[in-house]
């Protein structure tokens, strides 16, 4: 077991951020509106860490006691700044004639990213232990010879035009489409930068009709459908077109002979890279009811993702190559109800949403191609299967004796005992061989939901936001590669010991290599429910506030991620990843509860 302090207070760290936007509006000529907005991001980022020796258990190891890594203490040190801008240059044409009704924008938008990040590091030299001591935490400390350094810098930047009408006849016919041109710095090195994105919706308010006044409860009734398309060009690589080198292998020159150091592609470029398209569609109503207390809404929707942006990950020491290499759809239904009132001095709502998945990947590069990714190997992207599937063995119990693993498909892939994982013969061959892999987890919730609601009395208001999703799993791998490489989970304590003793937990031993093989032993329950957001606020009254020149003055107290409701072990079920590897647990951090105090002030 490790000794949970000396993990402890190893990391001091100082993060800074500043944001500000500044806006400019000229209203001429009566119908037209010029307005033009400017934002800007930065944030800087400091740290040093201290590695300290850690020892811990291992039963398979001579004295049970094993120390981590080279046994030396070590300091290392990063800063990072980045810096995001955004300028929107907005002309709007508003008029109204008859019984018809219009609104036309054009304009133009920029934005830049860029980013820089340094990080150094040093071990301790013979016979000089860095010690525990925030005041050491620095690279300038420890052996030179074991220093080592790393940087990462990359800009990218986006320009767009856009264009947009809405119009609208009687009040009851509705018309919308949008039209814009966004060309992307990812793809300038292939001539595909620039890309065209439409859309068109329409609705009826049927509500407004002749046929529909005489109906006093119904306040709305809409029906209202969409069409369009958009596009992404956002990959984990800042220049997907344009590969950076990297350190590669070696090799030996020259009388004295030297050691040059060899380079290598990052990844493959690919000379025909383009964004990727979103095609989407979708078809809804929506209804007020009881002088516009109830809103209720429903939508069905599709989407195809076209010229699918991933990256395939090299293969047994292979550069991995970025392409546009398939087609993914999804589609569901979006519903939303909500309730809302008041009674003397009191006012209040409740509210909810819920919307379902369905993904499948129709096409991937060619029949029976698959993507597989992550650091285990374990998330696979094929045609017919949803995206970033799981795949593996399935188990179905423990080996409790001899017996039982002579009347059991023979294991091919190892030499099994007594406690060891009893995978499934999936092809029913009577072995269990690589063929008997299979999808064993899907990383994309079925349904993600959300609830909230709200309370008033007088000046005070009180609210509360939950949310939370169901029918997904998740793959944990912080325990997969070694078990004794930090504390055992709780559930090591049920572990097999003896026949009998746990069919579902295997032995304790880390050479049994088989049971660090990708199945379901690893896959989790991803469904959770959290208490996103609770703010209590306080209003001034605005007559009082008059006197002394102030509009507005709201004091309030904010708790967000109060509480969370999970099934995995992990500290937290909300994961990142890749388009194509994600839902996976490589050693989560636990999502902070952060409290805010603050005010509103407006003159």
């Amino acid at each position: 077991m490790v000794d949970v302090d000396l993990k402890a207070n190893t990391t001091r760290a100082e993060n800074y951020r500043g944001s500000g936007n500044v806006y400019a509006e000229w209203d001429f000529l009566k119908h037209f509106q010029f307005k033009a907005m400017f934002s800007m991001d930065y944030a800087s980022n400091n740290s040093r860490k201290f590695t300290p020796v850690i020892q811990v258990y291992d039963a398979s190891a001579e004295g049970s006691i094993v120390t981590l890594g080279d046994g030396k203490t070590g300091v290392s040190q990063a800063k990072q700044t980045e810096m995001k801008t955004q300028s929107d240059y907005l002309l709007t044409y508003t008029n109204t004639w008859g019984d018809h009704s219009l609104t036309a924008t054009a304009g133009f938008t920029t934005y830049y990213n860029k980013l820089e990040n340094l990080g150094a590091a040093r071990a301790q030299g013979v016979g000089l232990v860095i010690p525990d001591n925030p005041d050491k935490w620095y690279v300038s400390i420890g052996d030179a010879g074991t220093s080592t350094n790393e940087s990462t810098q990359w800009e990218r930047a986006t320009v767009s035009m856009l264009g947009r009408i809405l119009y609208n006849y009687k009040g009851r016919y509705l018309f919308n489409g949008s039209f814009r041109r966004d060309g992307s710095s990812a793809f300038s090195y292939t001539g595909n930068q620039w890309q065209n994105f439409y859309s068109v919706g329409a609705g009826w308010l049927i509500s407004e009709e002749e046929f529909m006044k005489d109906i006093t409860w119904l306040d709305m009734l809409k029906l209202k459908g969409s069409w369009g398309t958009l596009g992404n060009q956002n990959l984990d690589r800042a220049y997907p077109a344009e590969p950076l080198l990297s350190n590669a292998y070696s090799a030996v020159f020259g009388t004295p002979s030297a050691v040059y150091p060899g380079y290598q592609l990052s990844y493959l470029p690919n000379a025909t890279l383009r964004w990727e398209k979103v095609e989407a569609w979708e078809v809804g109503a929506e209804a007020n009811f009881f002088r516009n207390r109830l809103h209720l809404e429903g939508v069905y929707y599709k989407k195809t993702t076209k010229d699918l942006l991933a990256e395939v990950p090299g293969i047994s020491g292979t550069v991995p190559g970025i392409g546009n290499l398939g087609s993914i759809e999804n589609k569901g239904i979006e519903l939303a109800i909500n309730w809302r009132d008041q009674i003397g001095d009191w006012n209040y709502s409740i509210g909810g949403n819920l919307t379902t998945i369905k993904n499948k990947v129709l096409n991937l590069v060619q029949e029976g191609y698959s993507i597989i990714s992550g650091d285990k190997s374990q998330s696979y992207t094929m045609a017919g299967f949803p995206i970033g599937y799981f795949y593996g063995y399935k188990v179905e119990g423990v080996y409790q004796n001899q017996a039982d693993i002579d009347n059991s498909p023979k294991n091919t892939l190892a030499t099994v005992t007594p406690g060891d994982l009893k995978f499934v013969d999936v092809d029913g061959n009577g072995e269990i061989t690589p063929a008997d892999r299979t999808m064993i987890g899907d990383p994309t919730p079925d349904v993600t939901y959300g609830i909230n609601f709200s309370i008033g009395y007088k000046n005070w208001e009180l609210g509360v936001d939950m949310m939370g999703q169901a029918g997904n799993e998740i793959y944990r791998t912080w325990d997969n590669y070694n078990w004794s490489q930090f504390n055992f989970m709780k559930q090591r304590l049920n572990r097999w010991h003896g026949e009998g003793t746990s069919n579902s937990q295997p032995l304790l031993n880390m050479k049994h290599t088989i049971n660090n093989l990708n199945s379901e032993y690893y896959i989790e329950d991803g469904s959770f429910f959290r208490i996103r957001n609770v703010q209590l606020a306080y209003n001034f009254d605005k007559t009082l506030l008059s006197r002394i020149g102030v509009q507005a003055l709201k004091l309030y107290a904010n708790i967000q991620n109060l509480k969370t409701w999970k099934h995995n072990t992990g500290y937290t079920p909300e994961l990142g990843g890749t388009a194509i590897a994600f839902g996976v647990d490589n050693g989560s951090y636990p999502m902070p509860v952060v409290y805010t105090f603050g005010f509103n002030l407006t003159f």
